[in-house]
């Protein structure tokens, strides 16, 4: 911490304020960070993965028809002419996740229309607010306005100007995550349990502690190691080797085993994964739904739920309020094969998806007629022109029995006397 006090205190009679809170952010990340958290770094991977695969589309608002040409849907699915759509989608999810912000390039041509996207690093870009209190985005010694780059702040905290990452807003989470690793790391590096002793008081009594060192690092580098194992030890005249229990192995691994439990459940907490899901140890898989369900929810939809209505953002005004774009998560439900023919019988049989809709899923071609919906027989649309007609047809009914009651033999009255013998 005297590193960064002193960093910072340093930066203070350089930077402005608002450059001093990004910089200051980035030194506290890239030296402790993200990049050594394994368990950090596994829910990041997971989330911008999945996310990176979720399906999306561009939609009419009135027929709620997919627009598969629609320009901006091109776009994205083939941002530029060195990104792919899953590499794109992938570092964006992670800036949000790692500095906060996520910012797009857009480049337009002589008409306007936008031709490509280009994500910019995070760490390459400063903010402020021009004299007209709009954001103003410097990159590359150049300004740009908020028509010409995207920017995607995150939800844990954003002050009108940058947003905050969840290292940041959880800082003391992740720094104990942090002291874990080292704490495991330090612990096998130093050996868990029993320990070589080398005696060479019978080799060489006046061997100087710069030799004695010089001893130790030849045995290491002979004897010690993974590339080294198998070697036969040699046993040297006046050196003897003892093991020496230190009586910690069996505690100290039980600890380690705790420690690493407790960061994986604090860390699957605070990105909101199923614990299962981050430990890879789903057993039960009538669970498997259930958990992407929750995983969708929790760690997926509020990260896409941001980058949706940025997007919409993109939607020139002339088509708003007619175009919108959404993501589909369909992609991401996992369920068991008779789980997912089950639903597809279902989805079939009451019209809501057809054969080669199901087969477009299933990734297999589409064949002839199968675009056809499907209902049962016995189904009627509710509309007011059956609804009349049926309502039209019960009076018929009712009046062929009323005259049917009227006319039979042994009526009595508005009473029919056939049967009362059996009674």
């Amino acid at each position: 911490m005297n590193i960064f006090r002193r960093a910072f205190n340093w930066i203070a009679g350089k930077r402005d304020a608002g450059n001093l809170q990004a910089i200051f952010t980035r030194t506290d990340f890239d030296n402790g960070g993200l990049g050594t958290c394994a368990t950090s770094w596994a829910a990041v991977d997971l989330i911008a993965s999945s996310f990176s695969t979720i399906s999306f589309n561009f939609y009419d608002s009135v027929n709620r028809e997919a627009m598969k040409d629609y320009p901006l849907y091109r776009l994205l699915r083939n941002p530029n002419l060195e990104d792919t759509s899953f590499q794109f989608f992938y570092s964006s999810c992670v800036d949000y996740l790692k500095d906060g912000n996520v910012y797009w390039f857009l480049r337009d041509n002589d008409r306007g229309e936008l031709t490509s996207l280009f994500r910019l690093d995070p760490k390459t870009v400063s903010v402020g607010k021009d004299a007209l209190n709009r954001k103003v985005f410097t990159h590359d010694g150049k300004e740009y306005l908020s028509d010409k780059i995207l920017h995607i702040p995150s939800r844990y905290k954003f002050d009108g100007i940058r947003g905050k990452s969840i290292f940041q807003e959880a800082s003391s989470i992740f720094r104990l995550s942090r002291e874990i690793d080292e704490f495991v790391r330090n612990s096998y590096n130093n050996g868990v349990g029993n320990r070589l002793v080398m005696d060479i008081s019978k080799f060489d009594q006046q061997a100087t502690n710069d030799e004695k060192l010089q001893m130790q690092r030849n045995f290491l580098d002979n004897y010690s190691g993974i590339r080294n194992a198998g070697k036969p030890l040699i046993q040297s005249e006046g050196v003897t080797y003892t093991v020496l229990d230190t009586k910690q192995g069996t505690n100290q691994a039980l600890q380690l085993a705790e420690n690493r439990a407790f960061q994986t459940s604090e860390i699957a907490k605070m990105f909101g994964i199923p614990l299962p899901l981050l430990n890879g140890d789903i057993k039960n898989n009538n669970i498997i739904e259930s958990i992407y369900v929750l995983f969708i929810s929790n760690a997926i939809l509020p990260i896409a739920t941001q980058f949706e209505q940025s997007i919409n953002k993109m939607i020139p005004p002339s088509q708003a309020g007619r175009v919108y774009f959404e993501f589909s998560y369909n992609s991401l439900l996992k369920t068991s094969v008779k789980d997912r023919m089950d639903s597809y019988t279902r989805q079939l049989s009451t019209g809501i998806l057809s054969i080669n809709e199901i087969r477009q899923k299933e990734n297999m071609p589409p064949i002839p007629a199968g675009e056809t919906h499907w209902i049962p027989s016995n189904m009627m649309p509710v509309t007011p022109e059956i609804r009349d007609s049926y309502m039209a047809g019960a009076k018929v009914k009712m009046k062929e029995l009323e005259e049917m009651n009227t006319h039979s033999p042994g009526v009595v009255g508005d009473h029919s006397n056939i049967g009362d013998d059996k009674a």
